[in-house]
């Protein structure tokens, strides 16, 4: 009940001070939330559709290497627990839906209001066009910028796993303005001045992005610090064609001081199987490459097998097996063996109980080195 009480007393203020009058009762209802389409854990007024969604999860790790060392000897246990919380009003207008979003996230682990983030607050009105002001992610179109590769990821750049864009991109989100359009036939297009909170700075950010029946594509431009005229921009271009069972991807970034990544990488499927490979270039002759197999032995046995290498000569040999014990339970065994003799072994045990959005985890980590992880995991979605 108190919960319950939570949500409702946090819908009425927020519906009120978006236009819904004092003397109209708010409570559960199906009139503005039917009519704008919108579903979920929602309260209607008669001006509005408040829609709430969010995540807690929970986390608890144990290693005998704190350090990250590779040796024993450093015992240490971390426990962390996490939440985001969106409210998102929306209203009819002439112009097609008005927006405003607030989501709040604790990313820290404490319960202290002080580390309570604002992550996103901004509204927004429109359609096909829409306009949006606040805070917010970025519009940058990016993407089409990872290897099919089973097991390995590949980033020659730092080694993050996050695609190809330049080592130092430029200032993108944060306090915004922006617009993009859907101009049918699978092709949206996106401007917006971002990184605003930055005292005399913006970035000019602009992309073109296509979705078909072959694949996709996009471009995408940042143009960093245009107030002060320091000329940095970062470039970033890709697309992936799919050929039948066949899948191909090819990528490009590049920046003012002429640094550059790109990445070509491929898959193919077979009745049992799946082969994939792809290579990431980094200017400077830096490069890193993988192969990889997979198949689905049967409904509940898929199998992979892959290797990695690059230009230092660093290379892993890697074995996974996913098992469905049950029709919500599976275990993941992997072992993974490097060029520095380091034998890894992790499994995890999830559980993900349908229609509830919930999931629960346990994993276990040892090499060689007799370095351990324990870790447990739980999380809930709601919308």
């Amino acid at each position: 009940m108190k919960i319950k009480s939570l949500f409702l007393g946090s819908a009425a203020a927020v519906a009120l001070s978006s236009g819904a009058l004092a003397a109209d009762p708010i409570g559960i209802a199906l009139d503005t939330c039917s009519m704008l389409d919108i579903t979920g854990l929602t309260v209607s007024s008669k001006t509005n559709c408040l829609k709430f969604s969010g995540e807690v999860s929970y986390d608890w790790e144990y290693t005998n290497d704190s350090n990250g060392d590779g040796t024993t000897g450093d015992d240490a246990t971390t426990s962390e627990f996490g939440w985001e919380f969106t409210m998102e009003a929306t209203a009819p207008s002439d112009f097609g839906p008005a927006k405003a979003v607030v989501t709040l996230i604790d990313e820290d682990g404490t319960s202290t209001s002080s580390d309570v983030d604002i992550d996103e607050a901004y509204v927004a009105i429109g359609d096909q066009t829409v306009i949006m002001a606040g805070q917010k992610g970025s519009v940058l179109k990016d993407g089409d910028d990872e290897t099919y590769t089973a097991l390995f990821s590949l980033d020659v750049i730092d080694g993050d796993d996050e695609g190809i864009f330049a080592p130092t991109p430029g200032a993108t989100g944060g306090h915004v303005m922006q617009i993009t359009s859907d101009l049918g036939n699978g092709v949206d297009v996106a401007l917006g001045l971002e990184d605003l909170q930055s005292s005399n700075n913006a970035s000019l950010v602009a992309g073109v992005g296509v979705d078909q029946d072959w694949g996709t594509a996009h471009i995408g431009f940042i143009y960093d610090d245009i107030l002060s005229g320091t000329s940095l921009w970062d470039f970033h271009a890709g697309a992936t064609f799919n050929v039948d069972e066949m899948s191909f991807r090819a990528a490009f970034s590049t920046d003012e001081a002429s640094n550059w990544a790109a990445l070509v990488t491929g898959k193919a499927a077979f009745d049992m199987f799946t082969l994939a490979a792809g290579v990431e270039f980094f200017s400077g002759n830096a490069w890193e490459g993988a192969i990889s197999g997979e198949a689905e032995v049967n409904d509940a046995v898929t199998i992979a097998v892959a290797g990695r290498w690059d230009d230092n000569s660093d290379w892993d040999i890697a074995a996974q097996g996913v098992f469905a014990v049950s029709d919500n339970l599976d275990l993941t065994a992997k072992v993974n063996f490097d060029e520095s003799s380091l034998t890894v072994f992790n499994a995890d045990l999830d559980w993900a109980p349908g229609g509830n959005d919930f999931e629960a985890g346990v994993g276990v980590q040892f090499d060689s080195n007799s370095v351990v992880e324990v870790s447990t995991s739980f999380s809930k979605t709601f919308e």
